[in-house]
């Protein structure tokens, strides 16, 4: 972590209008995305861009602030933290941020933790039936409750080759992208509000298996809605192994086709094409690695978590590559 969080400290101290109560900073996620610290004293989250190059810019914590707070202010949204205070002067703390809920829940994406596995299979189901609820809540709000951009399929695609090339990713992965945008997937509708990164990982649970908020807005827009869901259900697709599937093997959790026909019963549309659509999601995730491979090799970042990163690029490639040809 570069961040200087005495500064920090001095900083909010002045500015919060709680920050006479603030007694310290802990940092909860640093790195190579939005970066989390908890304001002791006051209970809250402070969100901010990361402090060294990251993958996924540009990190506008005004749109993101805007966005959790119309998700939140609609009646029929999706559960999100509580947003206060947007800053966007750098000179305050280091960089623009915004202060949020602290929800006392816990997230989980690459390790079962041992109180999911504890729980009974009719709790897991609900949990499965509560993060489906909360994706298609988002799907079936108006068009105007979204204020984030219009990403359409295409232009989703083309923004991903950009990534990839700026990478210098695989050809494969080039070529994959290339040929969903010339044949893209068929829509189930109109465009919806969407998560644009909407696995369990970024849901907050209690410890009995109530969802507390769906989170990580940082993607979110208006599009095709199969979008969102071709990103749950790759991590079905690519098997047992699959990264990210912590929980996935638990008695009570959704099966795959139990996990499409929810989404078909709660948004009314149907499913088409789904195999295009879950790749061009393999194909974003292999274009984010792929940038954090590139930007620890070129030196512009000391992350050790990007060098790792290199032997699972040629794999996620070859699954873009397989879901876009129907395997």
């Amino acid at each position: 972590m570069a961040r200087d969080l005495a500064r920090m400290l001095t900083g909010l101290r002045d500015y919060l209008c709680v920050g006479e109560r603030l007694t310290s900073i802990t940092a909860l996620s640093t790195g190579h995305s939005n970066e989390t610290y908890r304001l002791e004293g006051v209970n809250r989250i402070l969100r901010m861009p990361p402090s060294e190059e990251g993958l996924l810019p540009p990190y506008d914590m005004a749109a993101q602030h805007a966005v959790l707070d119309a998700m939140g202010r609609h009646p029929a949204g999706p559960p999100v933290p509580k947003v206060f205070e947007l800053c966007t002067d750098a000179a305050v703390i280091g960089d623009p941020f915004f202060i949020m809920e602290c929800l006392d829940g816990e997230a989980f994406e690459y390790v079962t933790p041992d109180w999911v596995k504890a729980l009974t299979p009719a709790t897991r189901e609900a949990m499965c039936a509560q993060w489906i609820g909360a994706v298609t809540a988002v799907h079936r709000l108006p068009l105007e409750a979204m204020p984030g951009p219009a990403r359409p399929f295409a232009s989703e695609a083309r923004h991903w080759l950009d990534v990839a090339e700026h990478a210098h990713a695989p050809a494969l992965l080039a070529e994959t992208l290339r040929d969903l945008i010339a044949n893209p997937p068929r829509p189930s509708g109109a465009p919806t509000p969407i998560h644009g990164d909407p696995k369990h990982g970024n849901t907050l649970w209690n410890r009995e298996g109530k969802l507390l908020a769906l989170l990580d807005w940082e993607m979110s827009g208006t599009g095709e809605p199969l979008q969102d869901l071709g990103y749950i259900m790759q991590f079905y697709d690519q098997g047992e192994a699959a990264l990210g599937a912590a929980g996935y093997e638990q008695p009570g959790w959704y099966s795959r086709s139990r996990m499409i026909d929810e989404w078909q019963r709660l948004t009314g549309r149907t499913v088409v094409d789904l195999h295009r659509y879950e790749a061009l999601q393999v194909a974003k995730v292999a274009a984010i690695i792929a940038l954090g491979v590139h930007l620890y090799e070129s030196g512009r970042t000391r992350d050790p978590r990007f060098a790792s990163w290199a032997a699972i690029v040629p794999p996620y490639v070859a699954l873009a590559a397989r879901f876009a040809a129907g395997e």
